[in-house]
């Protein structure tokens, strides 16, 4: 966990995806899932492996922040998420 955090300390937005085909990413039921939130990973909800790594290609393209980035990977900007 701690290089996750050092990561996320240093700009690097690091995603926490699952390969389940339903279903999304749970960061705050388990104790897992807390301690990757608490060292600054961001949940992918139910993104895909290849949506998630298109979207982060498309937001590094964008000259953003990394707060910027993290803010966009986890809002629904063409789909690629699922609405609640």
């Amino acid at each position: 966990m701690a290089e996750l955090q050092q990561a996320s300390e240093r700009g690097i937005v690091v995603v926490n995806l699952t390969q389940c085909i339903s279903g999304k990413v749970n960061m705050g039921g388990y104790a897992t899932g807390n301690a990757l939130e608490h060292a600054g990973v961001i949940s992918g909800f139910d993104l895909t492996v290849e949506a998630a790594l298109t979207k982060l290609h498309f937001l590094l393209s964008q000259d953003l922040s990394a707060d910027q980035i993290r803010a966009r990977m986890q809002q629904n900007l063409r789909g690629e998420l699922t609405e609640d």
